[in-house]
């Protein structure tokens, strides 16, 4: 593996964000490799479903796509605004 980040043992801010369609195991596999690497695993859509009291169906279904894509980015942003991995 190519590695670009300071020298080894070196603190560095890592993520991994795995994208891809609807049930194609990016949560399976997030929260193994979070469990692996000893990380904090977020799953946007169970977070989303917490902070809306919503599903993600009725997201889509009264407020759209583009509102819940929305939605999503906003909460990654925060997710992501000073944390390691």
């Amino acid at each position: 593996m190519l590695s670009t980040g300071p020298p080894s043992g070196t603190p560095r801010d890592e993520v991994v964000i795995l994208i891809g369609y609807r049930g194609c195991g990016k949560t399976s596999v997030g929260r193994r490799v979070a469990e692996l690497l000893g990380w904090e695993f977020i799953d946007t859509d169970e977070a989303l479903e917490r902070e809306t009291g919503h599903s993600i169906r009725e997201i889509f279904e009264t407020r759209g796509e583009v509102a819940f894509r929305k939605l999503e980015a906003e909460l990654l942003a925060r997710a992501l605004a000073g944390r390691r991995h």
